[in-house]
């Protein structure tokens, strides 16, 4: 008579290859968990997870950051196709501790921790992905724009001209996207829509002016001088745009980031889609 308390682990099962693949699609590793090779699936699962966090050191070029991805998906379709192929040999499988529900949840569960722990140290630390809502940096940003931005560190240097992420304490979570117009200590004024430094004229060649008619504070504004850690930003539309003319001087702790690229134009109907697509922010 057969024992009812044998334990699982000596009953036969097969493997399900198309199952192993899943699980190695879903979270790196997993399928060869599921295959009784839960060494391998944890070695898989660390060196991507190295190789993810050492590839964030190449983001800034567009270039880079496409040849980083492509090299991850490929490593991940190869470790589902290993699984595959492993679980298609193992006919005679016996389960093994490895192979309980709660053990493939608790993979599951680590998977995606550290995918979104990898994820908040990007955007906290190296990168952050937006998308345009508004017109305010026509013709340079487009409505629905997807772009990468650098996130800087206090004491990084800022240039005349960069494109820049800032916030204000009246707009608590919403950030701007605007341009480095004038730099700390600079007296900062506009006359009939020409924008004066220390009373030089300031060439703009990526400005867009929309709508005809002078007025003030929007084309004339005036002179304000910038104290030793402020910066007065402009987008480049300027009749469409809520900038330093009338939220003032930006302090430096409330700029945070370093516009990069273009990696997702918006208007995929436009005519320069695909020369737009990676196109540096200048």
């Amino acid at each position: 008579m057969a024992d009812i308390d044998a334990p699982t682990t000596h009953i036969p099962k097969p493997r399900n290859p198309w199952l192993a693949l899943i699980f190695s699609l879903v979270a790196v590793g997993l399928g060869q968990v599921y295959n009784g090779q839960w060494k391998k699936g944890v070695g898989l699962y660390l060196t991507e997870l190295l190789v993810a966090l050492f590839m964030i050191l190449f983001w800034a070029d567009f270039a880079a950051m496409l040849l980083c991805v492509s090299i991850l998906l490929g490593y991940n379709l190869f470790v589902a196709g290993e699984a595959f192929v492993t679980a298609r040999k193992s006919s005679g499988y016996t389960l093994k501790p490895c192979n309980r529900w709660w053990v493939y949840l608790i993979c599951l569960a680590v998977s995606l921790g550290s995918g979104a722990a990898y994820e908040r140290v990007v955007k906290g630390w190296f990168f952050r992905a937006y998308k345009v809502p508004s017109a305010s940096m026509l013709p340079t940003i487009r409505v629905g724009d997807h772009f990468m931005v650098e996130v800087l560190e206090p004491g990084d240097a800022l240039k005349r001209g960069e494109i820049v992420i800032f916030s204000t304490p009246e707009t608590r979570r919403r950030d701007f996207v605007k341009r480095i117009v004038g730099l700390p200590g600079e007296t900062v004024e506009i006359r009939a829509r020409q924008v004066f430094i220390d009373g030089a004229p300031l060439d703009e060649p990526y400005v867009r002016h929309s709508k005809a008619g002078i007025r003030p504070v929007r084309d004339a504004c005036g002179p304000v001088t910038l104290g030793p850690d402020e910066y007065f930003l402009m987008g480049d539309n300027r009749e469409d745009s809520f900038d330093s003319r009338w939220l003032g001087p930006v302090p430096r702790k409330r700029i945070t980031g370093r516009a990069g690229y273009i990696y997702f134009p918006g208007d995929m109907n436009a005519p320069d889609w695909t020369d737009r697509l990676g196109s540096p922010l200048r």
